[in-house]
């Protein structure tokens, strides 16, 4: 299972935070990288051929084709994302897959999930400066930061849901053990 989260380097430790999809869509909002092509009743994106495979393309097209009415190519909302949720999430592009690893400023307005990432990652820097990067790997191949226990009861102290929570105890082991989750 592939995790999006951001590394805090501190003075004392390396800490990992996870970024949790709170599925609002608006990024798939926001973000859409599709072009329909009504002269050629085509969709590009990323990784077509497995998407293909998936859903069916044709019943797109036409639900795109019923929804517009135009006659050059234009940049449209994600088609796959219906009923607030994102229909090839498993093989969806990379450009969504990288969300928000990105140098684009406007990619994360709006999103509660990176805000409340960057809450956690200022809690844990507490005033102070450190280094941030965020990463995208699958959780069985990342090695756990080993962090005292005072970081993890920052993080505890922002709140976190049950999911932030699971992944950020995978993502991160504690120093002085046994240590017990809240």
């Amino acid at each position: 299972m592939d995790v999006l989260f951001a590394e805090v380097n501190l003075k004392d430790a390396s800490v990992k935070i996870p970024f949790v999809c709170q599925q609002c869509g608006k990024c798939c909002k926001m973000l859409s990288t599709v072009v329909f092509d009504p002269t050629t009743r085509k969709i590009y994106i990323e990784n077509l051929e497995e998407i293909s495979k998936a859903v069916n393309i044709e019943e797109i097209i036409a639900e795109i084709e019923e929804s517009l009415d135009v006659h050059h190519p234009i940049a449209i909302t994600c088609p796959f994302f219906k009923g607030n949720r994102c229909e090839i999430h498993p093989i969806r592009p990379k450009s969504c897959r990288e969300f928000p690893l990105t140098e684009r400023e406007d990619w994360g307005i709006g999103c509660p999930a990176l805000k409340r990432l960057k809450e956690v990652i200022a809690t844990l820097l507490d005033g102070k400066n450190g280094d941030v990067r965020y990463k995208l790997a699958n959780i069985a191949e990342i090695t756990k930061s080993v962090i005292p226990p005072d970081i993890a009861d920052r993080f505890l102290s922002t709140n976190p849901s049950e999911e932030e929570k699971e992944f950020f105890f995978k993502l991160n082991e504690v120093e002085a053990k046994p240590y017990i989750c809240p």
